[in-house]
Formats: C-alpha cells, structure tokens, sequence
C-alpha cells in the first residue's frame, strides 16, 4: 500500500499529468461535467425500464474496484455510477497538498476524475438553501488500481469508463446523543440529498449504481443514520425499477468497520 504523502504525491503527480492522453486516447472518455444546482424532478414513470426486484449488495472494498468488478461480471458499458463521498468545500476535498485517503482522493488517486471538479463549483452550502447539489461526470476513465495495490497502471483492456455522481453528506451535523440528527431541516435536507443521487444516475441512464456511506468518515455522520436513510430513500416507490445492480461499497480494513456491519445490517434481505 502507498502509505506515506510522499508516495500518494507522486501518484497524484502522475495520474494529473497523463490525464488529458488518457482522455484522448480511451474511446468514449471526457473530461467533461456540469453543476447540478438544485433538485432534479422526479422521475418519470413512463420512461422506467422496469427491471426486476435485485437484490441490495454491501462490500467492503474500494468503490472503483467495486465497479470493476461488477463491469467484469456483467454486460454494463455506459450503465454504471459511482458515488463520490464528495467535499463541498473545496475541489476533492483538498486533495492535492494533502495527499490523504479519503474515499473522494481514492477515486482522485485512481482515476481521470480531477479535472472534471472544476474549481468554479466550489463551494456550495452543505446543508440549508442551496445544500441538495452535486457534480455529474459523465466518461471517467480508471486507469489505474486502487491505493491498496500502490495504483499501479491498469491494462489497457481492464480500464473501464463509468459516470462519477459528487454529492456531499451533511458536514458534522448537531446530532442527539443516540446519533439522531437534531434539526428536521437537517433530516430533510439529507434525504434531498440521498433522492438527488439516485435521480441523477436514473435521469442520466445509468441503470447500475456503486454508491457508499454518504456523510460518514470525516463528516461524522452516523453509520446507522446513513444506512438507514439511503434504504428507506430508495425502498421510494419512485426508484422502483430503475436499477439493474445496486452495490454500496463500504470499505472495510482487515481490522473491521462498524459502518460497514451497519450498512450490511440495515439492507440485509433488501431488494429493490
């Protein structure tokens, strides 16, 4: 594993400066994105394709690794979205000058995905007006292995091109001492938050979707919170149908995760 800032550095370095070739050089890659600044409407019935009920899978590994795989298994070119635990902050949460592991630099370290986060989007509220907002990148390239295994280049034919949706949880909420947020508002806004990404992938035509713990880790959300508000928000009647292959990819050390058992508890049997 790329441990030290130092060695993330140089892969960041690497993977910022080779990313226009790359671009040029994968058939159907862009580095092109837009700002989502406000809720998309509901979907539209009509245009569903009606997949069958699928059942709701968490794994504990990286989430570009995660989509891999499930690109390995399964017929799914220009289908699958990936979800970005994003900073509204700043642009991939400080990413470079800090050279960290967040989930966000992970798929930064990994990936064409920075130069898509341009820096006029940022920042955006987090929670309140404004706050149920987001970035939709439509052709990123992975090109590299994730920081587990040092990143290192991928074969040409084991890149993969996926969708990357960047929404930011609630940033270290007021929450009751049994991990409840205080605030209605907050709630709501959260939910907004969680419906605006399972809109952009179904408006975009993205029917297989690797999603996360939106909010956990350095934005201090609840797990059970977290987990439990992405299943009752897409057990909505209004994504019924809509997706083909649902993963969360939680990544868990060989130490063990309590966010994972949570996500792993609260959509056990779920499907969709």
């Amino acid at each position: 594993m790329s441990s030290t800032p130092e060695e993330r550095k140089h892969i960041a370095e690497d993977t910022i400066a080779r990313t226009p070739s790359i671009v040029e050089a994968t058939p159907g890659a862009s580095d092109k994105s837009w700002f989502v600044p406000e809720q998309l409407p509901p979907l539209d019935p009509s245009k569903c394709p009606n997949f069958p009920p699928t059942p709701v899978e968490v794994v504990g590994t990286d989430t570009f690794t995660t989509a891999r795989n499930l690109m390995r298994e399964y017929p799914l070119d220009g289908e699958v979205a990936v979800l970005n635990l994003a900073s509204d902050e700043r642009r991939a949460g400080g990413w470079i000058g800090w050279y960290t592991r967040t989930q966000e630099e992970a798929l930064c370290y990994s990936s064409t995905l920075y130069a898509t986060l341009r820096e006029e989007y940022y920042p955006w509220p987090n929670l309140g007006p404004g706050s149920v907002a987001g970035i939709f990148s439509p052709d990123i390239v992975i090109f590299k292995d994730d920081l587990c295994n040092d990143c290192v280049d991928l074969p040409v034919e084991e890149r993969r091109i996926v969708s990357v949706i960047t929404v930011a949880g609630p940033r270290k909420p007021e929450l009751t001492k049994d991990g409840e947020l205080v605030k209605a508002s907050d709630l709501e806004d959260f939910r907004g938050k969680i419906r605006l990404v399972y809109r952009m992938a179904a408006t975009y035509g993205k029917h297989a979707v690797v999603l996360g713990a939106l909010g956990c880790g350095v934005y201090a959300c609840p797990g059970k919170l977290v987990a439990r508000e992405m299943k009752n928000v897409l057990l909505e009647k209004e994504f019924k149908g809509w997706f083909s292959h649902i993963v969360f990819a939680v990544y868990r050390p060989p130490t063990g995760s309590e966010t994972y058992d949570e996500f792993e508890d609260a959509f056990e049997g779920v499907a969709v």
